[in-house]
């Protein structure tokens, strides 16, 4: 009889560690989903965490399963976050993120992205008489699109220089780069690798560099933002998420793998690349916080009619609330 219930009783603690190990690999198996939107395709900043997942699996490895819808920049990365069919938007403008939090769209910043804006450029067909802001008077100055740290960025070089120019939106760095090509506008706008190949093979200038902006080499102009709704179900996925990201970025500049990822994704020479990344990338500018220059970005969004006047304190406070509890 006891022999029978002893059997009994290891029948059923093998069945129960069985179905403990199976939960084990179930929930193991079940990550957490998190649906993205990224500003744009090719540039270095906003590729890392791909090729950190592609190559190390940060984000498996936190229980993070990430699924990306590439925009045309920063404003296109908002909207689907605002409406909710997206969870985050990944290097968005500061000036958009404040407009839309000023108008109490459901949005959170949760991280800085890049401080400093030495990887945005514009230039100008080789033959063009165009060599700096001061030559563009009259002439057409481009952006991605609107609220996005190119648009911000133009406009403060072209207000601090004192030229009259028409600032339009001209989409990504391929769709600008065939509008200047073809004589439809005369400075285009691009990122970091692209467009480095054409200058080294004389087919376009560069003419201005992002940082000529008053202040914006100590002012973060590119933010993540997070739909407000996601942020409070799922905080901890946040984080992790965040964690994950700092690792990415971490290993880009201990690995050269990084480089030779986005080499190839861009075709182009892996010297070219580390030059570029280097010159306009350096790692400090990827710190994920603190944001910096705030006063100075919502200075810019009163002057651009985007908010009527300066965060109080106490808002300025709620602004950066996940910033300082969530970013690493």
């Amino acid at each position: 009889m006891q022999s029978t219930i002893k059997h009994a009783v290891l029948a059923i603690l093998a069945s129960a560690s069985l179905a403990a190990g199976t939960l084990g690999v179930g929930s193991a198996a079940a990550a957490d989903k998190v649906k993205v939107a990224g500003s744009q395709k090719g540039f270095w900043d906003t590729g890392l965490f791909v090729y950190g997942d592609q190559s190390q699996g940060f984000f498996k490895k936190a229980g993070i399963d990430v699924e990306v819808l590439w925009t045309s920049g920063g404003a296109d990365c908002e909207n689907p976050v605002i409406s909710g069919s997206l969870d985050m938007c990944l290097a968005t403008g500061v000036l958009g993120a404040i407009t839309a939090w000023a108008k109490g769209a459901p949005i959170a910043v949760v991280a800085a992205e890049m401080t400093g804006s030495p990887d945005i450029w514009w230039y100008v067909r080789a033959d063009s008489p165009i060599k700096s802001i001061k030559d563009a008077a009259g002439k057409t100055l481009t952006y991605s699109r609107p609220g996005s740290s190119s648009h911000s960025l133009i406009t403060a070089i072209a207000k601090a220089a004192g030229v009259p120019a028409k600032i339009v939106g001209s989409g990504g760095p391929a769709a600008t780069l065939t509008q200047v090509m073809s004589g439809q506008i005369d400075v285009g706008w691009t990122a970091g690798l692209m467009g480095a190949d054409l200058v080294k093979q004389g087919k376009i200038r560069k003419v201005i560099s992002g940082n000529e902006a008053p202040g914006v080499a100590n002012q973060t102009v590119r933010v993540h933002i997070v739909n407000t709704n996601f942020l409070k179900a799922r905080t901890d996925v946040v984080k992790r998420f965040l964690a994950a990201y700092k690792q990415s970025i971490d290993w880009a500049y201990s690995d050269p793998k990084a480089l030779e990822m986005w080499a190839q994704d861009n075709k182009a020479e892996p010297d070219l690349a580390r030059s570029v990344r280097d010159e306009m990338f350096p790692k400090s500018a990827l710190a994920m916080k603190p944001v910096m220059g705030l006063e100075l970005s919502l200075r810019q969004a009163v002057d651009d009619k985007r908010i009527a006047k300066p965060f109080t304190p106490e808002q300025v406070r709620d602004f950066l609330r996940y910033v300082n509890e969530l970013a690493p």
